[in-house]
């Protein structure tokens, strides 16, 4: 589940950043490293720690994708050192991954 998972989130991060006109090869290959970091932390952690409820998965869910965006926002600022770059990077890379992994998450359980 986790390497599904993973790799689905990797094609379409990919995919939002080429919609986003980014043609920065070396950006993909860091995005691509950052978001698997970010990836494997989040859903180890909902794997491996969390035992809690229908509403508590939901609310650490909602608490991880924060963290998450937060965490790529700083990478990206790190790489480009500009801020409505990697805000817009990292908002639209998330939401997309999260609401496309929502459509497809019953495949993976």
């Amino acid at each position: 589940m986790l390497i599904k998972a993973l790799v689905l989130t990797e094609i379409i991060e990919c995919i939002a950043l080429y919609f986003l006109k980014e043609r920065d090869k070396i950006l993909y290959v860091y995005w691509v490293a950052v978001t698997a970091f970010t990836n494997l932390c989040a859903n180890l952690y909902i794997v491996l720690v969390f035992s809690g409820n229908n509403f508590q998965y939901w609310l650490t869910a909602a608490v991880i994708e924060i963290l998450v965006f937060i965490s790529e926002f700083l990478f990206c600022l790190a790489y480009t050192k500009d801020k409505l770059k990697s805000v817009k990077y990292s908002a639209v890379c998330n939401i997309s991954s999260f609401i496309i992994g929502l459509i497809f998450l019953p495949l993976f359980i």
